[in-house]
């Protein structure tokens, strides 16, 4: 997309108008340096970022050059007047003169690439798509079906956006370097993660794309649910200096699935340090210290989590966190704590039957048989 944004600028600054057919030889002359004129006032407003003064003498231009005689011409003006707009966040006014333009002469094809930038801008990727294609059809650069790619994955479709790159490849002619890469995210992106793997380890000793070929690899076994597989992988991006964000949270994550979680914690430690998925991270650690049966720890990092420790903004705390501090909380003889965060739970209607059954526990061991026998009634119509 980078290269559309620079496109506006360089057309603006470049265009050249043909001059206006005329009868009289002297009408022509004077006309001709007149339009000359105007037109080289206007580029070095343009160059000055004086766009009000350049569309000014735009519109003098369009005196001395007639869209009947010379349309390629007149269109090049709107289409000047169109890239101003552009310049300007003028979206609705580009699209009125890009279609003028295009009106005038449908063969411009900078109109084209002009409007998927406005579109695209406009967040709307099938009209961007659509002009982009058509950019590409009349003058033949095939290089900018990289970029209808990136637009169909813009907009979710994995399937077109690996059909465009294919084209992009046969049309560079010679072998990009990294094809199989990207077909690999595409692959990946869709779910076709067992292909997705075969493609990125062609790269796995690549200098360039290594340490990401493996972190997919990592990605697409984590997907697969090969726990063992994709902590190995991830491990060997690693050993190849990624340092993807993610890479140590989701290695944690593979090693608490496959009961590993002593190994995980730290992993979760060095997430919680490095990463953006502090929140996570924290959350998971605590589950480690839980598992490892160091429950006041536990209670801890998950007291954190739920208060935000060193977090900003909105946040989504996962209720488990409650559920889970209660039953650590429980387990150290805290039972108006443990009680305190089962009612939490069942207020939010989080694991109702085991939040009532464990409640009920914590009820029997605080003598409340009242409270207690009222949860196991509670139990009995949510469990299934």
């Amino acid at each position: 997309m980078k290269k559309l944004f620079a496109a506006i600028l360089a057309i603006a600054m470049m265009m050249t108008v043909l001059p206006a057919l005329a009868e009289d030889a002297e009408v022509l002359a004077l006309d001709e340096q007149k339009l000359t004129a105007s037109y080289t006032l206007a580029l070095n407003a343009i160059e000055a970022e004086d766009y009000e003064t350049a569309k000014d003498y735009l519109n003098i231009c369009f005196a001395y050059c007639d869209r009947q005689t010379n349309p390629a011409g007149y269109a090049e003006l709107l289409l000047k007047k169109g890239c101003i707009d552009v310049i300007q966040g003028k979206n609705e006014m580009a699209l009125l003169n890009l279609d003028a333009a295009i009106r005038v002469y449908p063969e411009l094809a900078d109109a084209y690439l002009v409007r998927t930038q406005v579109y695209a801008s406009m967040g709307d990727a099938d009209q961007a798509i659509l002009n982009l294609e058509q950019y590409i059809e009349l003058t033949k650069d095939t290089s900018l079906y990289e970029t209808v790619a990136q637009l169909h994955e813009a907009k979710g479709d994995i399937e077109s956006a690996q059909a465009a790159y294919e084209k992009y490849v046969e049309g560079v002619g010679s072998e990009v370097e990294e094809a199989g890469f990207q077909n690999g995210l595409y692959k990946m992106e869709s779910g076709k993660f067992e292909e997705a793997i075969a493609d990125f380890e062609a790269y796995r000793d690549n200098e360039t794309y290594g340490a990401g070929a493996m972190y997919n690899i990592g990605v697409s076994k984590m997907k697969m649910a090969d726990y063992a597989g994709a902590a190995e992988a991830f491990d060997a991006c690693q050993e190849k200096g990624g340092t993807f964000d993610g890479l140590l949270y989701n290695r944690g994550v593979c090693k608490l699935l496959n009961n590993q979680a002593e190994e995980a914690a730290e992993d979760f430690v060095q997430s919680i340090e490095k990463e953006s998925f502090k929140d996570d991270a924290r959350y998971n650690l605590a589950i480690c210290r839980m598992q490892a049966g160091d429950y006041e720890g536990a209670v801890v990092i998950f007291t954190e989590y739920i208060d935000g420790s060193g977090e900003e903004g909105d946040r989504v705390i996962n209720d488990g966190a409650y559920f889970y501090r209660a039953a650590c909380n429980a387990a150290l003889g805290n039972l108006e704590a443990a009680e305190a965060d089962y009612t939490v739970c069942i207020e939010k209607g989080y694991a109702l039957a085991d939040s009532y059954q464990q409640r009920s526990d914590i009820y029997a061991a605080m003598g409340e048989t009242e409270k207690q026998n009222s949860d196991l009634a509670e139990f009995l119509k949510y469990a299934k």
